[in-house]
């Protein structure tokens, strides 16, 4: 598999890129984990299907810690300038959710100063885009409870970090195809630190367990195991089932949570299937 990374070059908006795995593997990779060859293939394919330059400041990284699967991450500046090089966008509204003073009162407001009287709950996101000639918006608030741990960057900037969650949510929503797999690492990270990971009072760095949504070589990893047994057709039929059984309409925003679930549903039925074949 390595050889074939040997010489792979595409253009980016930001210049021609040309990428090798121990490029990748010396210069690209953050946290302490050892990614694996297909780790390392499949960040390369993405970059190369997202137009994504990973020598530039901040644009794309891979995150591997332990033996969890590497993820790839995205600069937030990255998903603002996609959209805006995307000729269907208009523009973007966003902010952060409050309670203000004893009322209880919910309001919505644009950026992310909190008031002295303000509570935050969390953040929110307009997407504008023409849709058939039409100006259409996609809409996404999101708490403040499922991504504040109290750590690191989340503990100094949580106003900060709630806006860029809700915008990235909304953008890659509102644009499927130009943000597929690729998601910023104040989604991934509750600490929003580079590498994401938190310090206990023992001084013993550790990673934050969290229900993260899945990579694209998890996902990538589950059609291939269906499509491996069951074929494709078959294949494709079986996990649409399974993933509306969790309430998903596609893989896109599912949880490593629920993706268990699924792959031992799947492997339930393939063991099932490979029982009957081995009767007749």
């Amino acid at each position: 598999m390595a050889n074939q990374l040997m010489s792979i070059s595409y253009e980016t908006a930001l210049g021609n890129v040309k990428l090798d795995s121990e490029t990748v593997k010396q210069y690209l990779v953050r946290g302490n984990g050892n990614v694996s060859e297909q780790e390392v293939f499949l960040f390369i394919k993405m970059c190369e299907a997202q137009k994504l330059n990973p020598f530039a400041t901040g644009e794309v990284y891979l995150i591997k810690f332990g033996d969890q699967p590497a993820q790839l991450v995205v600069g937030y500046d990255t998903y603002k300038r996609r959209a805006e090089e995307n000729p269907n966008h208009l523009y973007t509204e966003s902010g952060i959710v409050v309670c203000r003073g004893q009322s209880g009162e919910i309001v919505q407001k644009q950026g992310a100063c909190l008031y002295p009287t303000e509570t935050l709950i969390g953040g929110w996101c307009r997407v504008h885009k023409l849709k058939n000639n039409k100006e259409v918006t996609t809409y996404k608030e999101c708490g403040l409870a499922e991504y504040d741990k109290g750590k690191s960057i989340w503990k100094e900037k949580p106003c900060m970090m709630m806006e860029k969650v809700a915008v990235s949510q909304a953008l890659r929503e509102a644009y499927p195809k130009d943000y597929e797999g690729i998601y910023t690492e104040a989604e991934i990270s509750p600490t929003g630190n580079i590498p994401a990971a938190n310090e206990d009072e023992s001084g013993v760095i550790e990673p934050e367990v969290i229900d993260e949504v899945i990579t694209q070589s998890e996902r990538q990893s589950l059609f291939a195991k269906a499509h491996g047994f069951f074929g494709k057709e078959e294949g494709n039929a079986i996990l649409k089932e399974l993933i509306q059984s969790e309430g998903l309409s596609s893989t896109t925003g599912m949880k490593k949570s629920q993706l268990a679930k699924i792959d031992a549903e799947l492997t339930r039925r393939i063991n099932e299937r490979a029982e009957v074949m081995r009767e007749e």
